[in-house]
């Protein structure tokens, strides 16, 4: 029989932790153990956790989503688990959402992930997708479908099989935000393994922060989505062809942002430009305090 791990990666959000913890312990079908990552909270976090018996909890530094769902899933793998269901900590699966799940049509080894329902909006997802020319915005789009094939917001209740992650490996801890999800879902269809929504598991979660644009000082955020988006086009073309697509890519969106009419557009084509360089140099170490733009931008609005 099938033994189901669920992981949840957590950083400074202990109210948004617990009720996720909480609804994790209330499934119709129980995992065979909870794993908590703690990148190193500051919140009351490491205390609370220290009280739940029924958790193993791993505790490192701020490593982002990235080294957060690298470290649990390389955890939860080791000890053997076939099954491994990751979710950020503001997730709020429905009780039946991992029995769905595992219901869901045998497809083999697979990535299969629950519907991003927006807690603000519960007709509408989460996660805006466009794929073959079809939107995915509103719950009723995923309507009709057994499996919804090419759609999946990782890590918000991704159920990842065990023998996909050792073909793939783990989440990259260097790409730290904002990317590495949609890397390592690049990584699964690369290597043909299915990835797929299951339209009856649902799930809540904050609506998508960049649908509009984010406001600065936020924008940071968007720093790691342009630098990590390399690694997805090399995964998708191939390592040169990859490369250069990705370099005219960055360029035109680095310059697209001097068009926009967004108050700070000139800091978004800085910090544009920042990624991008640095993607294409190979610079995969900067953190939020090294961002030159956002430090820049602080600067000149204390």
């Amino acid at each position: 029989m099938k033994t189901i791990a669920t992981l949840i990666v957590t950083y400074n959000r202990l109210s948004d932790l617990k009720v996720c913890v909480s609804c994790i312990r209330e499934q119709t079908l129980q995992s065979d153990a909870i794993y908590v990552v703690n990148n190193g909270s500051n919140d009351g976090t490491a205390e609370w956790l220290a009280e739940q018996p029924d958790l193993t909890v791993v505790t490192q530094a701020n490593l982002g989503g990235a080294g957060g769902f690298a470290t649990g899933i390389e955890r939860a793998y080791k000890d053997g688990h076939d099954e491994i269901w990751c979710m950020d900590d503001d997730c709020v699966p429905t009780p039946d959402a991992l029995h769905n799940l595992m219901t869901s049509p045998n497809i083999g080894p697979a990535i299969k992930n629950c519907v991003s329902i927006s807690n603000k909006n519960h007709e509408e997802l989460a996660f805006f997708v466009r794929l073959n020319n079809k939107d995915f915005q509103k719950v009723s789009d995923m309507g009709g479908y057994d499996l919804v094939y090419g759609v999946a917001s990782l890590f918000n209740g991704t159920l990842i099989s065990s023998e996909v992650i050792r073909a793939i490996g783990i989440p990259d801890k260097k790409l730290f935000i904002w990317g590495d999800e949609v890397e390592y879902m690049s990584r699964a269809v690369k290597m043909n393994f299915p990835v797929v929504t299951v339209p009856t598991a649902l799930l809540f979660h904050p609506p998508s922060v960049d649908r509009d644009g984010i406001p600065w000082p936020g924008a940071w955020k968007n720093y790691y989505r342009i630098r990590n988006e390399r690694r997805v086009f090399q995964n998708a073309h191939g390592t040169k062809y990859g490369f250069l697509m990705f370099m005219f890519w960055s360029v035109k969106a680095t310059f697209s942002q001097l068009s926009t009419a967004r108050k700070n557009r000139f800091y978004n084509f800085l910090l544009y430009g920042e990624a991008a360089a640095d993607s294409l140099l190979n610079n995969f170490r900067k953190r939020p305090n090294t961002i030159y733009t956002l430090r820049l931008y602080q600067f000149m609005n204390k």
